[in-house]
């Protein structure tokens, strides 16, 4: 379960292996079934996550109630609400499995000792960090041609990542 952690840490930083089980060492395993949340709105900023196994959406709710997907996780990815974890307030997100999913839970806690006590873990949280911040410009300018017909998102969608349109509901898209 945690040969895919390390390789995706080992790419972030060139930590010693000694620091990689220090790290692992912390990591809780979850089984976390489909349709079921990870985390939901208003609750604290104690964990950010590794996708091991499945897929994960954030979504929010709008204005009129409606939810509304906001990101999609894949496998070997972190993830969580980065809004949250930085400023230390409460989460503004729900994560929701969409399969059956394999999640390494890392305490918020855990992640500051750990910018203290590893030298090359800060610059890789933050690199991670950047990642979803570039990530979430992105997705604000795909949000600002809402003038495009949902249609032609969606076929947009499926030409840019078409091995998910078979694993994710068009009603999340």
């Amino acid at each position: 379960m945690y040969s895919a952690v390390k390789k995706v840490i080992s790419q972030l930083t060139e930590v010693s292996e000694k620091d990689i089980k220090k790290i692992i060492s912390v990591l809780e395993p979850r089984l976390v079934k489909r349709k079921k949340n990870i985390l939901d709105a208003g609750d604290g900023p104690d964990y950010m996550y590794f996708l091991n196994k499945g897929l994960f959406r954030a979504y929010i709710y709008d204005y009129k109630g409606d939810e509304q997907t906001t990101d999609l996780f894949l496998e070997r990815n972190w993830f969580g609400d980065f809004k949250s974890f930085i400023s230390g307030k409460k989460a503004t997100i729900y994560l929701e499995a969409l399969e059956d999913s394999e999640v390494l839970l890392f305490a918020t806690k855990d992640i500051r000792r750990f910018c203290e006590e590893i030298p090359k873990f800060e610059p890789a949280l933050r690199q991670t960090i950047e990642f979803y911040f570039i990530k979430s410009i992105d997705r604000a300018k795909k949000i600002s041609y809402a003038g495009c017909p949902a249609q032609e998102r969606y076929h947009e969608f499926s030409r840019k990542y078409p091995m998910l349109e078979k694993r994710i509901p068009a009603h999340y898209l």
